[in-house]
């Protein structure tokens, strides 16, 4: 154990620095400082701090005090209790606010807090990460100037425009998350984000759809990454996204066509759309023309209808992978409709074909024996099947004449 304390003390500063500053709460940093005396100042220039506190104890103050000395700090998560009273908590963060602080973590159990006007004001804040909190409304006339990344993890608003008046106060944010909880008095979300680079939703948990018009509204041309999860919105709107590069969307909506067009600018595409409309998708004259890769999850009655629009609408298709996600529910899958000539992609671009719970029924077995024949670029294509019958399916595949004669059949 002593030369293992020797091994990790001969290493370097910054390596140090970086360990004590991973996820150590602040009091166990200073406690460093009785190893040896190498570690005995070592702890002074760590500048990522970290409270982590059950209840409201003195261990608070003499946190607080030893902030208070600091000359500066970079990055401040605190862990805490809903009983730590907001007056205390403005306290901590005027501080923390007045040593330059870049990076802002407040993690408790919904408990109330408002921020000091410091914060809005004087703030150099670069990212700002919310956890579990009631934030009150968002006072008029600021502007969090040099905040590029905004995390609201179930974070409780006062309503719909608390939300978009503290989007408004950010005119160079880049990375935002949203996790959105049935408790959190918004009913639609409103992303109104010019400059937002990369944008992760997450509404998945909850028993139930609220009652009445809820969701979320996406106007952020500017998006190059995009994940949303959601289970519980009846309404999604999104805006022109042209610069988009990749995209994960995994959604149960009633009008996927109202979002699907945004799209079309994407490289790649993981798509899980369930849908109780019967209104085509994508819309009419949508072209994926930047399409390199596809997911497309198999959980939906009418999902191999959607695999034919995908085929003639994305024509440069060079990775294309099937595979059901989730469970749901049995149903008859609707006929298939394969395309009434053969897909530019299919001709010209999809190399890679790969299909994940394959099983083998009628439609899903004229629609892999489509592919294997028609795919004149194809190196590989890979099945997989979890069925008592899948050797005979598996068999079936094999004696088609495929389009391309280099493409190799795996079957798993």
């Amino acid at each position: 154990m002593e030369n293992e304390s020797r091994r990790i003390s001969d290493l370097p500063d910054e390596l140090l620095l970086k360990v004590l500053s991973s996820s150590l709460p602040s009091k166990e940093v200073v406690a460093t400082s009785i190893l040896s005396k190498r570690w005995r100042s070592l702890w002074e220039e760590v500048k990522t701090l970290m409270y982590d506190g059950d209840s409201f104890t003195r261990t608070y103050w003499r946190f607080t005090e030893f902030l208070s000395r600091r000359p500066s700090v970079d990055s401040l998560h605190l862990k805490l209790h809903p009983h730590v009273g907001n007056t205390d908590l403005k306290t901590l963060v005027n501080i923390a606010i007045s040593l330059s602080l870049r990076e802002l973590r407040i993690e408790m159990i919904c408990g109330f807090f408002e921020f000091p006007k410091s914060f809005y004001i004087f703030s150099q804040l670069e990212t700002i990460i919310l956890e579990k909190q009631n934030l009150v409304d968002v006072p008029p006339n600021v502007r969090l100037v040099s905040l590029r990344r905004l995390h609201l993890l179930s974070v409780k608003f006062q309503g719909d425009e608390s939300v978009e008046k503290l989007l408004s106060a950010c005119p160079r944010l880049e990375d935002l998350v949203v996790t959105q909880r049935s408790y959190t008095n918004v009913m639609l979300f409103n992303i109104r984000v010019p400059t937002l680079r990369s944008l992760c939703i997450d509404n998945t948990s909850g028993n139930h759809r609220p009652k009445g018009v809820y969701g979320f509204v996406i106007n952020a041309p500017s998006l190059r990454f995009f994940s949303i999860r959601d289970s519980f919105s009846n309404y999604l709107w999104f805006g022109n996204m042209p610069e988009l590069v990749k995209a994960s969307v995994n959604v149960v909506c009633d009008k996927p066509d109202k979002f699907l067009g945004s799209l079309a600018s994407t490289q790649s595409l993981s798509l899980c759309s369930v849908t109780s409309s019967q209104t085509p998708y994508p819309p009419i004259g949508t072209s994926f023309l930047s399409l390199d890769h596809l997911e497309l999850c198999s959980c939906s009655k009418e999902w191999l209808n959607l695999l034919t629009f995908m085929l003639n609408d994305a024509p440069r298709l060079r990775v294309l992978k099937l595979k059901l996600k989730h469970c749901v529910k049995k149903e008859a899958m609707d006929p298939w409709n394969k395309p009434d000539t053969v897909p530019e992609c299919l001709s010209s671009h999809l190399e890679i074909f790969e299909w994940r719970q394959y099983k083998g029924t009628e439609q899903e077995r004229e629609a892999a024996k489509y592919i294997v024949a028609k795919g004149s670029c194809l190196k590989k294509a890979t099945f997989y099947s979890e069925s008592a019958e899948k050797d005979g399916m598996l068999k079936e595949l094999e004696c088609v004449a495929r389009g391309s004669k280099t493409c190799s059949l795996v079957l798993k």
